[in-house]
């Protein structure tokens, strides 16, 4: 059995001659709000772009493929005299060489000039994780600091969903324009173990 109020075992609450349990205290990982100074320019771009998808949204409603909300965002663009690249082709490489089995990603639009950025775009019931990181994926590959993934939200409520993701002092974000805070991104890594440690436990 396990304490109600110091949370150890071996009694209960009735007969708990502990101090009361009080959880650690957070830490900064646990708050992951990070304030996020952009320049005012850069915000201003951000929120006309923003103001581009949801013209798209707004002009085409719901029950549209993602193709047809690409090519209205990317007439869009054309009428605000912003440069971009639709479809451009990304191998999938690891250390050099490719992986993708033959098949490459495209990036559905990235901005030529008014801003180092990429749009990756979705029609589907709700964005997820995998969105993001594969934003973050062409970012990299691009050398870009700004994106968005756009998802023209399909469920029969749903809103018309922009997050953006920035880089900045060396981490990738998702990026909250209202509060200007971001939610640090992390990848891959071997917390539980050092790397002598998973030498160990394979030998």
């Amino acid at each position: 059995m396990v304490c109600s109020n110091c949370k150890q075992e071996g009694h209960t609450k009735a007969k708990c001659q502990n101090p009361k349990y009080e959880p650690p205290a957070k830490t900064t990982l646990d708050n992951p709000d990070v304030p996020i100074t952009l320049p005012e320019p850069i915000r201003v771009k951000l929120n006309r772009l923003s103001s581009l998808c949801i013209e798209v949204a707004a002009g085409l409603g719901k029950g549209q493929v993602e193709g047809v909300y690409q090519q209205a965002l990317c007439f869009e663009l054309q009428d605000a005299g912003i440069k971009y690249v639709s479809e451009e082709t990304m191998p999938i490489l690891y250390k050099g060489r490719p992986v993708g089995g033959g098949h490459s990603q495209r990036l559905d639009i990235v901005l030529a000039s008014y801003l180092p950025f990429i749009f990756e775009l979705k029609a589907t019931p709700k964005m997820t994780s995998a969105n993001h990181w594969q934003l973050v994926r062409y970012m990299v590959y691009k050398g870009l600091n700004y994106g968005a993934v756009v998802n023209f939200n399909q469920s029969d409520k749903g809103p018309l969903e922009i997050q953006f993701i920035v880089y900045y002092e060396g981490n990738h974000y998702l990026y909250d324009y209202e509060k200007q805070t971001g939610l640090r991104m992390v990848d891959f890594g071997l917390a539980p173990k050092r790397q002598d440690e998973w030498e160990e436990a394979w030998e």
